[in-house]
């Protein structure tokens, strides 16, 4: 049996989740997320992404981390949101490689010293990246809000990010949030895709896995944004969908006919 990647003559998978950051398409979302994580690395503090899931958070993450200096930068990313407590220190104080500790107190100070010391002795930022964060419950928000607080309150010594779905951005908005939400230097909320930029994003995808022609028409594009909402993941999704209910009808293109029946008999 034929899969699609030898019935449609490509080299590899299409819209393969471990593609380079770099060689990701340079959509606008991507542009405008990129450009408010550069300012943050610039500037320092706290900053908060949302978008719905599969939107692309996390591979401008990547993207983000793989462009620092190493001499420069210290990248710490975890998607582990569900601690609580004091459990959220102790992950962190294992992430920056430190001694373990069970004192919550004891954590804190050492977490903070850590932080420091890697700025000013050894020039050295470090970049704590937590992904799902709309996982986090709030007090565990509230204690990585105090993580943040160094010399009363005057000086941003890291960088911490916070990644999530859309309820982090509703969530950041309740009154018991406000402390927390005065701390943040940016906040992004990253759309989905525009039709024209799905129609790139499957042509871009398509043209890496080394497609010999072009597969999907005009029209198919537009009705796999309809249905995916133009979300990245759901467009990727529905197009290897699509692609392989093409080759078990023995069909070398498709257009939006294609694209209904592969959505309607999933």
């Amino acid at each position: 049996m034929n899969d699609i990647a030898t019935w449609f003559g490509f080299k590899r998978q299409p819209f393969d989740k471990a593609i380079q950051s770099s060689r990701a398409l340079d959509t606008e979302p991507l542009r405008e997320c990129s450009a408010r994580l550069d300012y943050i690395k610039r500037r320092g503090g706290l900053m908060l992404l949302t978008g719905d899931p599969g939107v692309g958070k996390t591979l401008a993450l990547r993207r983000f981390a793989d462009g620092l200096n190493e001499t420069r930068f210290r990248p710490l990313y975890t998607p582990l949101t569900t601690l609580k407590g004091a459990d959220i220190f102790r992950h962190i104080n294992q992430m920056l490689g430190l001694e373990p500790r069970f004192s919550k107190s004891i954590l804190y100070s050492r977490i903070q010293q850590e932080i420091l010391e890697s700025r000013e002795q050894r020039g050295k930022t470090v970049v704590l990246i937590i992904d799902e964060a709309h996982l986090l419950q709030v007090p565990t928000m509230h204690e990585l809000r105090l993580l943040t607080n160094f010399k009363m309150d005057s000086y941003d010594p890291f960088i911490l990010i916070l990644s999530g779905q859309s309820d982090l951005r509703r969530i950041m908005d309740y009154a018991i949030m406000e402390p927390f939400a005065q701390r943040l230097a940016m906040r992004y909320h990253m759309p989905p895709l525009t039709p024209e930029e799905a129609e790139q994003y499957i042509t871009h995808h398509l043209t890496l896995a080394g497609a010999p022609e072009p597969i999907f028409t005009r029209d198919a594009a537009m009705a796999i944004h309809e249905f995916s909402f133009g979300i990245p993941r759901r467009i990727g999704n529905l197009a290897i969908q699509t692609l392989n209910y093409a080759m078990f009808s023995e069909q070398r293109s498709v257009d939006a006919d294609v694209v209904i029946k592969a959505q309607t008999i999933q």
